[in-house]
């Protein structure tokens, strides 16, 4: 699509560089400033007050001159329409980067809990050991008391 448009902006300008060599020697007379409210004055035979403003200009620089605005026009809108994208761009980066940034908290919160849950497992294998040691002392002292009581 950009070599589409590439090749009608190359075309349009080569139009424009045509029309300005073949009038270069013809001239135009523009009309720069009308007022509708003076014409119906002159109608009605009243004075005219200067109701037209006309310049008269070659008709090659009257094409150079729709050219650069034409591209200044453009240009306008391009950089509308490429600040406007590329404020979307920048919010969605920040976006991004708060999502890193949780997902980031995310981890290492998933990190911690992780090594807590190890330092607990360990804790509870201690215990569990412990107890199984106690459990066979109790037995051994409850042996130990029976046979006293036997023994009396």
């Amino acid at each position: 699509m950009r070599r589409v448009y590439l090749i009608l902006s190359v075309l349009i300008l080569l139009c424009f560089i045509y029309l300005i060599i073949v009038n270069f020697n013809n001239s135009i007379d523009l009309q720069l400033l009308y007022s509708p409210l003076l014409d119906a004055q002159t109608k009605a035979e009243m004075t005219e007050q200067g109701s037209y403003l006309i310049q008269t200009m070659s008709v090659s620089l009257y094409t150079i001159l729709v050219l650069i605005g034409g591209v200044f026009a453009g240009a306008g809108t391009v950089y509308m329409f490429l600040s406007l994208q590329n404020d979307k761009v920048k919010a969605y980066q920040r976006e991004l980067e708060k999502t890193s940034i949780s997902g980031a908290n995310n981890a290492s919160r998933v990190e911690v809990l992780e090594a807590k849950i190890q330092t607990l497992e360990k804790a509870f294998s201690t215990v569990v050991d412990e107890r199984t040691q106690l459990e066979i002392e109790i037995k051994s002292l409850n042996a130990e008391i029976d046979n006293m009581r036997k023994n009396k």
